[in-house]
């Protein structure tokens, strides 16, 4: 008997994989950053660039002192909605997605909601449009996922798809793989 991880687990554990990367970051304020430990980050002036861990990011995006530098914003809503919208324009072929890209999804939400009584209305508005998309999402990646997998095209594909995605299609294409031994013996 083969014993899987919990799903929860791994999923997790991408996350903490993604808060613990780094992503790039431009100040809107001048600031330091006082860590637990007694360790100052900076000072950092408006203006100026940094790579942060993402954690560290998302405390001074919750204070509104820093924003993602476009080419790292790859969970922003704009880009989210053009990901969906290639995935169903080419129904057989797997776009790249950033291996980070569901754990900064679910990061992302959970910050815009973890303050509901200072939200403006673009932040509800963009809480509604990416819980619409999301599911819109995964499903067409899960059909594409579960074809490669099927296929033993996995190794080839494995580059264009986030984390938790490479996770499941290597799950998927082991079960499947040995499915048809035993039922082949």
């Amino acid at each position: 008997m083969i014993i899987h991880e919990e799903v929860k687990e791994v999923v997790d554990r991408f996350r903490m994989m993604f808060l613990n990367d780094m992503r790039g970051c431009v100040f809107r304020k001048d600031v330091t950053v006082g860590l637990t430990d007694n360790r100052q980050l900076g000072p950092f002036h408006e203006g100026d660039h940094a790579d942060l861990p993402n954690w560290i990011i998302e405390m001074l995006l919750k204070h509104n002192l820093v924003d993602i530098v476009p080419e790292d914003a790859f969970d922003s809503l704009r880009r989210v909605e053009n990901l969906y919208l290639a995935e169903e324009k080419v129904p057989h072929k797997l776009q790249s997605f950033h291996p980070h890209l569901y754990a900064a999804l679910s990061r992302k939400l959970l910050r815009l909601q973890s303050d509901k009584t200072s939200l403006d209305p673009r932040s509800y508005d963009e809480i509604d449009k990416l819980k619409r998309v999301i599911p819109f999402l995964l499903e067409s990646r899960l059909s594409k996922i579960l074809r490669t997998a099927k296929s033993g095209a996995y190794i080839e594909m494995r580059k264009q798809m986030a984390n938790e995605e490479r996770w499941l299609c290597e799950e998927l294409a082991n079960l499947l793989s040995q499915w048809r031994d035993d039922v082949m013996a």
